[in-house]
């Protein structure tokens, strides 16, 4: 991983995104010969196919009876809150 400092990298910053994304460079960002930050390829975020969707919502938790009343309650409540002002002129 290649040090820069930061005086360096503000006055370079396009040229080191392009070697970052296009290369997959990386760079540790230094001030006063301290390093305090790195600069690298962010990486992809993982894909999920649809055919893998069914999966991935039966691993999530599930409310239990007492917890989906308490969860309705709450929407109707807030639906009251939040109900809009009449309009006078209608």
């Amino acid at each position: 991983m290649e040090e820069i400092n930061v005086t360096q990298a503000a006055r370079n910053l396009s040229e080191l995104l392009n070697r970052v994304v296009y290369q997959g460079a990386s760079f540790e960002l230094t001030r006063g010969g301290k390093r305090i930050a790195r600069l690298v390829p962010s990486g992809h975020a993982k894909e999920v196919k649809v055919a893998d969707l069914n999966a991935l919502f039966a691993r999530l938790l599930r409310l239990d009876e007492d917890d989906i009343e308490v969860f309705e309650q709450d929407i109707s409540d807030s639906d009251a809150a939040l109900a809009p002002d009449r309009d006078p002129w209608a």
